[in-house]
């Protein structure tokens, strides 16, 4: 247990996180192994796991003592190898990928903003400063082709007349990208971005995103049921997805009480990221008799 304080905070995400958890899921409200609990998100009742705990990440910069499995600079990290592709087929809404933005705290955009930009506005409305964290970043690459990987990265933006979802497609240098490795000596080339509008300032609620590769297409659909779908398209649909990262990767420096807190409904906790990545194909459920580790 370590308590940092939050200029030091600000400094580890300004330089990336670093650390990046056994489980795709943070996991902490200790029902210690009774039924399932459940949660609302947009009306829907769902499952947040056999042992009480719900899927998150939680990206909120505190001072208080953390476990650093819960810390909010924690990388969760998820390749696609055999165990947790079998595990994701298990999930209830598969092949779709469900979240939730149940939390955003960024700030809301001023001319005192030292990573000020500019949102490119909706017509008729005025562009302004704005604080932004890239929070998602899902990564594709061709099967027996030597061709280049494809990123799908999801962003929060924040200015003074409300909060955006961008998503962009991009195309790195090299393999194993990521921003949370420093991005590498090149920038990716941005091959296509959407930018939408989630809410207005101050009128916060909590918003359901799903992912879903189909096909030669990435998409990500809006709202619960899916009202819009922003989908990029892959160079052929021989191409699979190799890793799913979830946290704070990039953007704007926080300080106490900022942050994201994104939860994932249909996840169950201590499924994902049990085995080294490499393996491709899916293996056999284990024995149900064998005690498994969480």
């Amino acid at each position: 247990m370590r308590a940092y304080s939050p200029l030091a905070m600000c400094l580890l995400l300004a330089a990336g996180p670093a650390l990046a958890g056994k489980d795709f899921c943070d996991t902490g409200d200790g029902d210690g192994g009774r039924a399932h609990s459940r949660s609302i998100v947009s009306g829907h009742s769902v499952p947040t796991g056999p042992t009480g705990g719900s899927c998150e990440a939680n990206m909120i910069v505190t001072d208080q003592p953390q476990a650093a499995g819960s810390a909010y600079w924690r990388l969760r990290d998820l390749p696609y190898n055999a165990g947790n592709i079998d595990a994701l087929k298990g999930f209830e809404d598969w092949p779709e990928l469900p979240l939730c933005l149940e939390e955003v705290h960024l700030p809301s955009g001023n001319a005192s903003l030292r990573a000020a930009g500019v949102i490119e506005p909706p017509i008729g409305e005025p562009g302004g400063p704005y604080s932004e964290s890239t929070f998602l970043e899902w990564t594709f690459q061709p099967i027996g082709i030597e061709m280049g990987e494809r990123v799908m990265t999801l962003s929060v933006l924040v200015d003074g007349r409300g909060t955006y979802l961008r998503a962009d497609w991009l195309q790195p240098s090299q393999r194993e990208w990521s921003y949370a490795n420093g991005g590498g000596a090149l920038a990716p080339v941005k091959l296509d971005s959407r930018l939408v509008r989630l809410y207005g300032s101050g009128q916060f609620s909590p918003q359901r995103f799903t992912l879903l590769h189909d096909g030669a297409f990435v998409r990500v659909g809006l709202g619960l049921p899916v009202r819009e779908w922003i989908s990029f398209a892959l160079p052929h649909a021989q191409w699979r997805p190799t890793r799913l990262r979830n946290g704070l990767v990039a953007g704007t420096p926080l300080s106490q009480g900022l942050g994201l807190r994104v939860a994932w409904p249909t996840v169950i906790p201590g499924k994902l990221n049990r085995e080294s990545p490499g393996e491709e194909q899916p293996q056999p459920d284990p024995d149900p008799t064998t005690p498994q580790l969480d």
